[in-house]
């Protein structure tokens, strides 16, 4: 499949802080970073809780989750 919108996907899998931001949700790693994250479901019971996501890594900082769980 031909990726039309010119952004490499990665494997992502990491883990951090399950944050509400700006209206969305973010996983803030422990350095800081934080990556913005696309979720079909919400998991508002994980929010504030330490989190393992797994998904795809779009561009430097959007991750398409695919899997998201307790740390």
């Amino acid at each position: 499949m031909h990726n039309s919108d010119g952004m490499q996907r990665a494997a992502c899998r990491e883990t951090g802080l399950l944050i509400f931001k700006d209206y969305c949700y973010a996983l803030r790693r422990d350095d800081g970073v934080e990556l913005w994250l696309e979720m079909d479901r919400i998991p508002c019971h994980l929010t504030e809780h330490y989190v393992r996501i797994e998904g795809k890594l779009y561009g430097s900082d959007l991750v398409s989750v695919d899997r998201i769980g307790p740390a």
